[in-house]
């Protein structure tokens, strides 16, 4: 190899280094912002998921509590002050207030994953926890069995501390403002 044949290798190599320098490093810098780009789209699409499940089991919760019979006819015992239960007097069976109770478990569940807002647990079933929780025949239930209904009771805190505005419209309220039909 001769040294102007070296010379000229290393000005080449020089001019190579220097273009991938300024063209590389801007093109570095665009991939890098596309990617951030990218990067806040998928996230977005990601809490609009998110946002239709909390919706969808909304819905689908809705439907489990209120579309049945006995618990339609639980709650309005609950509001109007009435016993609940054949044994006192009501009308229900402790299969029908189990099945009550035990439908905010799931609720409880489905909240506790993430799967139902805030907003959604308070607008839909605040008002009628909390009613079935200062009804003294629930209460006693209740505590005729402490090993189950972990998601009721788990529900009165979240209810209680909530900063949702759908859940403070019923705190301390002798009547709601806004109740199911």
């Amino acid at each position: 190899m001769t040294k102007s044949f070296r010379v000229q290798l290393e000005k080449w190599s020089l001019i190579a280094a220097a273009l991938v320098t300024v063209i590389g490093f801007p093109l570095l810098l665009v991939s890098l912002w596309y990617a951030h780009r990218v990067d806040e789209v998928i996230s977005e699409q990601l809490r609009e998921i998110k946002r239709i499940a909390q919706s969808e089991n909304s819905v689908a919760l809705n439907t489990m509590v209120f579309n049945d019979p006995s618990n339609s006819g639980i709650i309005n015992t609950i509001e109007n002050n009435k016993p609940i239960l054949v044994e006192n007097g009501g009308v229900y069976s402790n299969v029908a207030l189990d099945k009550y109770l035990g439908a905010f478990d799931t609720i409880a569940q489905v909240y506790r994953d993430g799967f139902l807002s805030e907003d959604h647990l308070c607008r839909s079933f605040s008002f009628y926890i909390e009613e079935a929780d200062k009804n003294s025949e629930v209460q006693n239930y209740l505590a005729k069995y402490p090993n189950f209904f972990d998601g009721f009771r788990e529900l009165l805190p979240a209810i209680k501390t909530s900063k949702s505005s759908y859940c403070g419209i019923h705190q301390g309220a002798a009547e709601p403002h806004i109740q199911h039909p």
